[in-house]
């Protein structure tokens, strides 16, 4: 597995959003609620596509996690849910089997970025679930993505 940085236009998503720990059950239980209630969000850019966002909270333990669609020109935010906006810039991608995400986060962290060019920024991270991806299928891919930015003097 490889370092892929692309760069990303800011968008929009829309989801519900959770307060928890760090691979919690609480973030896959969170999915069938979402998806029960994505016919609510208007003006969806993506159809089929889902994000997980999240973000530390007051300390390292603390995890919010969004999960979400992506949105164009969101006028209304049904009750309950979030609007939050991703911003422009460069993130670093990985993709990685669902099965396999726990093992993917230790490897994008533990080896991946410190033997990069590039270093985390601040900002939201997010696991991308593009048309093809089956929730069933623990093969199916998943893309990660954090925002990054060049280390100094490299």
């Amino acid at each position: 597995m490889t370092l892929k940085v692309v760069e990303r236009a800011a968008f929009s998503v829309v989801g519900i959003e959770i307060v928890t720990t760090p691979m919690s059950p609480d973030i896959p239980a969170l999915w069938p609620k979402f998806v029960a209630r994505i016919d609510e969000i208007e003006n969806l850019c993506e159809p089929r596509v889902s994000y997980g966002v999240m973000w530390s909270g007051e300390s390292m333990s603390v995890l919010h996690y969004l999960a979400a669609v992506s949105v164009d020109k969101p006028a209304r935010v049904p009750q309950g849910m979030t609007l939050l906006t991703l911003p422009a810039g460069s993130y670093a991608s990985f993709r990685f089997p669902l099965s396999g995400l726990s093992k993917g986060f230790g490897e994008i962290f533990g080896r991946l970025l410190p033997e990069s060019s590039y270093v985390q920024t601040s900002g939201p991270l997010f696991e991308r679930y593009d048309e093809a991806f089956d929730p069933t299928n623990p093969d199916s891919l998943v893309e990660i993505c954090l925002p990054v930015s060049r280390k100094i003097g490299e």
